[in-house]
C-alpha cells in the first residue's frame, strides 16, 4: 500500500495512530449491530464482535500477514509465518536506522491487521441473530488469515499481479489496479463473505412469510447512530492514513483523504434521505440515513487521496442511490441481512472500485506511486501515468481495464473459498444455525446466561374476561413499565371484548391491535398427561394433540390448570421455507378461573401475522379504508 518502505520515526507513529483509528471502527460495528438487533441478542452480538477480534489477530500473527506481505510470489506471499523472519526477530541494537526499519514493519503488522479485522466483521452483522458463534469463528478466522491477505496481497504488495507497487514492466496493463483505501480489498471482500453466509444460513424466523415481508424488533435507534459516527470518526484514520508514510509529499494525499471522506460520507447519507422522501410509502429513518452515510465512506476509500475534491460530492451522491437500490434488491430476492452489510459493503465497494478508474488525477498516482517513472521512460520503453476515465489523459482505459479484472478476480476468489468452507462447516456441524427455540427465545437466554438488561423483571397480570372467567399472564417488563401494561390490559379485556366474549388475548401499547412483530396467546396445560389439548375451532370439537414431543415443542413453564402464559406459542420451521405459528386461545365457560368444557380454540397462523381475536383490528382497516 505504500510507496516506499520508510524509516522515519514520524511514519512509524503515522502508522500506528492511523491503525488504533481503525481499530476504533470495531467499537463503531458494535454499537450499530447491538442497535440493529432485538433485545434478547445483544449478548451474543456482543460476543460475536469480540471474538472476530480475538480471532483475527491470532489467524493474521500465523498466517494472514505471511499471505499478505510476504516477499514471494505474484499470487500469495511465503514469509514472514509468525513474523518469524530476520526483519523481526535481529538485535538491531546500536543501528538507529536498523531499529527504525524494524518498527516501522512492526506497526506495518498492526496496521495491517487492523484493516483484516474490519473486512472480517462485516460478516457478524449481516447474519446476527441465528448464526452459531462456533461456525462463525471457523468462518472469520478463514477470511482473516487466507481470504482476505490473498486480495490485499494481489493488490498492495510489491510482488502482487495487480500491485502498482511492482515495476514498471510488471505492471497490469501496463498501470497497475489502483484501490487507494481498500473499497474492493476490504469492502468487497468482506460484503460478499456476508452475502454467500446470509444465502447460506437462510433469513431469521419471521423475516419473509409467504412473500410477505415482515420489520423485525431493533433494538436502539441510538446505538445505531453512535455507531455509525464513531465508524465516520474512524473513517479518516482509514483512508488518511493509507497512504503509509508522510514522505515525498504524501502529505497532500493524506490532507485531502479528509475532506473528500467528509464530503462523500455528507452527500451519501443526504442523498438517501432525499430518496426515501420522494419514494412513497417509504419512512424516512435514521437507519437508513446512517447506512447512505456508510455507503459513502466505503465508496470514496478506493481514491479518497487521488481525485478533486469536489469529485467526491459525485462518489456520495451515486453510492446514496447504490444502497438505496441494492437493500431493495436483497428485499426482493428474499436475502434477510440485519445491518444492510451487503448494500453497503459490497455494492457500495463496487462502485468505490470503479470510481478510481473514473476519476483520479495523473497527478496523484504519480504521488502515490513514486516508483513509476517520472519521465515516463523505464529501461528504454515508454510507460504513460494513468488517470482516470474521464479525466482527459491518454492512458484512461487501462487503469479501467485493469481495475475490472481485480474486481473479478476478487469476486471469483472469495466466492471459491467462502463457498467452500460454509458447505465445509456445515457438513461437520451439520448446520449453521442456532436451533429454533433458542432463535425464538433469544441467544442471550440459551447460551449466554440470560438477558443483558437486569432491570427486566417477570411480572403475572391478574384478569377477567367478560364472561368473568379469571386468567393469568407472565410477562417479562422493564421494571417501570409494569404498569403501563397493567392499564393496557386492563383497557383491552374489559373495553374490548364486545365482538367475543369467550376468547382472551393481548393487544400492546394500549391498543387491541397486536404487534406485528411477534405473536402472543395463552395455553392451558393438562396437568395428568402434561400435554397441550385443543380442539380444533372447524372441527365440531374434537380434540387435537398438541404433544410438545411434536413438530416444535410448546413454550413457557408449567402452571396450574386454567392459567395462561406469555409467548405460549407452538412454532413451526420447515427447514428455510414458510415458518408457522400454531396458536391456541383458551375458551372458559367456567367463572373461576377453571377450565371450561369447551377447552381450548386454536387458530394456525404465519408467524408475524396479527393475533385479533376481537377482530378490532379488521374494524379499523374497513373504517380507515372508508
Amino acid at each position: 500500500m505504500s510507496p516506499l518502505p520508510s524509516a522515519e520515526p514520524y511514519d512509524v507513529f503515522f502508522l500506528i495512530y492511523g491503525a488504533t483509528m481503525v481499530f476504533f471502527m470495531q467499537t463503531g460495528f458494535a454499537l450499530l449491530e447491538v442497535g440493529s438487533v432485538s433485545i434478547r441478542n445483544t449478548k451474543n452480538t456482543l460476543f460475536k464482535n469480540l471474538l472476530d477480534v480475538c480471532c483475527s489477530a491470532i489467524a493474521f500473527f500465523f498466517f494472514g500477514f505471511a499471505f499478505l506481505h510476504g516477499k514471494e510470489g505474484e499470487f500469495i506471499g511465503t514469509s514472514d509465518f509468525a513474523l518469524g523472519t530476520k526483519v523481526f526477530t535481529e538485535n538491531n541494537v546500536g543501528d538507529v536506522d536498523a531499529l527504525n526499519a524494524q518498527a516501522y514493519e512492526y506497526s506495518k503488522w498492526f496496521y495491517a491487521f487492523a484493516f483484516a479485522a474490519t473486512s472480517t466483521t462485516i460478516v457478524s452483522g449481516a447474519v446476527a441473530e441465528r448464526f452459531k458463534f462456533k461456525a462463525y469463528a471457523m468462518y472469520s478466522m478463514v477470511i482473516t488469515a487466507l481470504v482476505y491477505p490473498v486480495v490485499a496481497h494481489w493488490c498492495w504488495s510489491r510482488k502482487g499481479w495487480a500491485s502498482p507497487l511492482t515495476a514498471p514492466n510488471e505492471l497490469l496493463l501496463g498501470v497497475g489496479a489502483v484501490d487507494y483505501a481498500g473499497s474492493g480489498v476490504v469492502h468487497v471482500t468482506g460484503g460478499l463473505a456476508a452475502l454467500i453466509a446470509c444465502v447460506a444460513v437462510g433469513p431469521r424466523v419471521g423475516r419473509y412469510n409467504r412473500n410477505i415481508v415482515m420489520e423485525m424488533p431493533m433494538q436502539s435507534p441510538v446505538f445505531q447512530t453512535i455507531g455509525t459516527l464513531f465508524m465516520w470518526f474512524s473513517w479518516y484514520g482509514f483512508n488518511s492514513v493509507a497512504t503509509m508514510t508522510l514522505s515525498g509529499g504524501a502529505t497532500v494525499l493524506a490532507a485531502k483523504s479528509v475532506v473528500t471522506t467528509t464530503l462523500s460520507a455528507a452527500t451519501g447519507g443526504a442523498a438517501v434521505m432525499l430518496l426515501d422522501h420522494l419514494m412513497p410509502n417509504q419512512k424516512m429513518e435514521p437507519r437508513r440515513m446512517n447506512n447512505g452515510v456508510l455507503c459513502g465512506l466505503v465508496s470514496i476509500s478506493g481514491c479518497a487521496g487521488m481525485i478533486d475534491v469536489w469529485v467526491s460530492i459525485i462518489i456520495g451522491f451515486v453510492a446514496g442511490l447504490v444502497y438505496v437500490g441494492a437493500s431493495k434488491m436483497l428485499v426482493i430476492f428474499r436475502v434477510d441481512d440485519v445491518v444492510d452489510a451487503v448494500p453497503i459493503h459490497l455494492f457500495g465497494g463496487i462502485w468505490g472500485t470503479l470510481a478510481p478508474a473514473l476519476f483520479i488525477t495523473k497527478n496523484s498516482y504519480l504521488l502515490k506511486y513514486p516508483g513509476f517513472p517520472p519521465n515516463e521512460i523505464y529501461e528504454g520503453k515508454e510507460y504513460k501515468a494513468p488517470c482516470g476515465l474521464f479525466m482527459g489523459c491518454e492512458n484512461s482505459g487501462n487503469l479501467l481495464g485493469a481495475n475490472l479484472l481485480l474486481l473479478l478476480a476478487l469476486v471469483l476468489w472469495v466466492g471459491l473459498i467462502c463457498s467452500l468452507t460454509i458447505w465445509a462447516i456445515q457438513s461437520s456441524m451439520h448446520t449453521l444455525r442456532v436451533n429454533l427455540n433458542d432463535e425464538m427465545k433469544g441467544i442471550d437466554a440459551s447460551q449466554h446466561g440470560g438477558r443483558s438488561y437486569t432491570e427486566f423483571q417477570t411480572t403475572v397480570f391478574t384478569f377477567k374476561t367478560r364472561d368473568g372467567a379469571q386468567h393469568s399472564m407472565e410477562m417479562r417488563v422493564r421494571a417501570g413499565d409494569a404498569a403501563k401494561f397493567a392499564m393496557a390490559l386492563s383497557e383491552v379485556m374489559e373495553g374490548s371484548t364486545h365482538n367475543s366474549s369467550d376468547s382472551a388475548g393481548l393487544a400492546m401499547n394500549g391498543s387491541s391491535r397486536a404487534d406485528k412483530n411477534m405473536a402472543y396467546a395463552f395455553k392451558e396445560v393438562n396437568e395428568s398427561n402434561r400435554r397441550v389439548s385443543a380442539s380444533s375451532s372447524d372441527s365440531g370439537g374434537s380434540n387435537r394433540d398438541q404433544s410438545p414431543n411434536r413438530r416444535g415443542g410448546s413454550r413457557g413453564r408449567q402452571s396450574a390448570p386454567g392459567y395462561g402464559y406469555w409467548d405460549n406459542v407452538r412454532y413451526h420451521h420447515d427447514g428455510l421455507t414458510d415458518k408457522d405459528v400454531a396458536i391456541a386461545i383458551p375458551e372458559s365457560n367456567g367463572t373461576d378461573g377453571s377450565r371450561g368444557s369447551s377447552g381450548m380454540k386454536s387458530e394456525r397462523l404465519s408467524a408475524g401475522s396479527v393475533l385479533d381475536p376481537f377482530g378490532d383490528a379488521q374494524r379499523e382497516d374497513e373504517a380507515a379504508a372508508k
